[in-house]
């Protein structure tokens, strides 16, 4: 791939002699200089300035490419929740769901079986890179790139420590999982339709059953009716019969009472009469002194008053005679509609029986669906959470991969250029890496910035991707961590020295000069970088 390209405000081409030139000129003023008033520093000597090749293997994977870390310094940690036998459950589902007992059975034993067995798993790809911005950078950057029929002249290659076995047998590894992953979400979807399914057929199957059961039962239920109705009848005829005899007995019995009080009552009307009269008539004869006659009048009112005590005792006497036998019609009555109801209860009895099983058996019914409903339910959600937790999981595998295309459909070993600047310091090293860049031009805030005293070279070449940041990190870790690649990295550099190539000194020589005239260097620092190619 490139290592610079010109941006949207560069007219003019960005040749090798350019680059060279800047690469060489940022190396040196990026380089110690040495100083310092009280602790003296030493300055820093360029050991060598490198151009080397970072690999990134692109291997097809089915419909998509994965792209590997060729330096194995990714790792992919693919997270998915481990479920119990999909399989299992589908055939144990299809087993159980000849006959509706069995299918009841099955339902009860697997309501909890995804829920309590789920654990969480994870699987690492060594060397896999999965970030999106990565694989969005470098789907658009290979399309730059040209392809390689010898060990190009002035770069380094970096060997890389991911073969094509290691990485086909961790997408191997990576496809098989996929696959698994992909049948266990359409198993799950599977499930959940048959799971519906079935239950739909079996509550189905109940309704009819609980609707011919109820039409028997009615039917039987009609067939007593037949047979009670005649008892019942002839019970309330006899009931009948029985109020109409014991309401004539008490009748008999309350008519003279009934007379008795009347006369009473008469006699008591005289008697209150006479009281009156008798007072009115003592009260005249008291008025005109007549106090024989006055004398009479009050006795003949005394017996008035003594006949009506009579008589009220009578009344009293003969009242609760009458009240008791009033009580007793009730308790006759009352007896005989209790042993009416116990008669018709007992004559209805079988019709009753069957009533309570019709009940009985609706309800049974209706208890056997809810139960097929909510448990269908419980597992149908269960299965579908799931199902859509695993068709997420699936997805990812987009995420990180890039979509295959015409020219994608073979393994391809690719390299991301970068400058590697080693310089040391008695028996210290530094590196300095540079990612691929954009060449700017010379504009008007950059010939202000040297005015002012800063390094116009500075704005020349700009990082061109963000996210390749992560591939120097990767270099700088390697060469703290790994004496063997530092060693490498050294030997190649040394090997492949720019500064020690005749050829690239004199591309450096003439990129100076056209740095100098678009401006990017002033007449001072021309010299003084053009006196250090030597």
């Amino acid at each position: 791939m490139p290592f610079s390209v010109p941006s949207e405000n560069r007219k003019s081409l960005f040749t090798s002699d350019l680059e060279n030139a800047s690469i060489f000129a940022l190396s040196e003023y990026r380089r110690t200089k040495g100083g310092g008033r009280l602790l003296k520093q030493p300055e820093e000597k360029t050991l060598f300035i490198v151009k080397v090749g970072y690999p990134i293997w692109l291997f097809p994977s089915g419909e998509r490419a994965l792209v590997f870390d060729g330096l194995n310094r990714a790792n992919y940690a693919m997270q998915y929740s481990a479920l119990p036998d999909v399989k299992s459950f589908l055939e144990e589902l299809r087993r159980s769901s000849k006959t509706l007992e069995t299918y009841e059975a099955f339902l009860s034993d697997y309501v909890n079986y995804f829920q309590a067995s789920m654990t969480e798993k994870s699987s690492t790809v060594k060397g896999l890179i999965g970030t999106p911005d990565f694989l969005k950078v470098f789907r658009l950057y290979r399309g730059e790139a040209l392809e390689l029929t010898e060990q190009p002249a002035n770069m380094v290659l970096l060997n890389s420590v991911l073969d094509e076995s290691a990485i086909s047998s961790a997408v191997l590894d990576l496809e098989k999982l996929q696959l698994s992953l992909r049948e266990e979400a359409e198993g799950l979807k599977r499930g959940m339709r048959l799971t519906n399914k079935i239950t739909r057929h079996y509550i189905r199957e109940v309704r009819v059953n609980a609707l011919a059961g109820r039409e028997e039962f009615e039917a039987r239920i009609k067939d007593q009716e037949e047979i009670v109705a005649p008892q019942v009848a002839k019970i309330r005829e006899e009931y009948d019969s029985q109020i109409v005899s014991s309401t004539k007995n008490y009748e008999q019995q309350i008519l003279p009472v009934q007379r008795d009080i009347i006369k009473l009552e008469k006699s008591k009307q005289q008697a209150l009469s006479t009281i009156e009269k008798t007072k009115s008539e003592a009260k005249s004869r008291a008025e005109v002194n007549d106090s024989i006659g006055e004398r009479q009048w009050k006795e003949k009112c005394s017996a008035a008053r003594q006949e009506l005590s009579t008589v009220e005792d009578q009344l009293k006497r003969i009242g609760k005679a009458l009240k008791g036998l009033e009580e007793q019609k009730e308790l006759e009555l009352k007896k005989l509609h209790s042993d009416l109801e116990a008669s018709v209860k007992e004559a209805r009895q079988p019709l009753l029986e069957l009533e309570a099983s019709r009940d009985a058996q609706t309800q049974i019914y209706k208890q056997r669906i809810e139960k097929l409903e909510s448990q269908t339910k419980l597992i149908s959600d269960l299965l579908g959470g799931i199902g859509k937790q695993r068709a997420a999981t699936v997805a990812k595998y987009k995420q990180l991969s890039l979509k295959r295309e015409l020219n994608l459909g073979e393994i391809g070993l690719y390299y991301i250029p970068l400058y590697i600047t080693c310089y040391h310091v008695e028996l210290k090293k530094r590196y300095l890496i540079l990612p691929p860049a954009l060449a700017n031009s010379v504009r008007f805030s950059t010939k202000l910035k040297g005015a002012l005293g800063g390094r116009r070279i500075k704005g020349l070449l700009i990082p061109r991707f963000k996210t390749l940041d992560s591939l120097m990190d990767n270099i700088q870790v390697l060469i703290q961590q790994n004496l063997a690649f530092e060693a490498e990295i050294g030997d190649k550099g040394q090997k492949f020295n720019l500064l020690r190539v005749s050829s690239v000194r004199e591309e450096i020589r003439k990129g100076l000069v056209s740095l100098r005239n678009e401006g990017w260097l002033t007449e001072k620092e021309y010299k003084d970088l053009n006196q250090k190619i030597v």
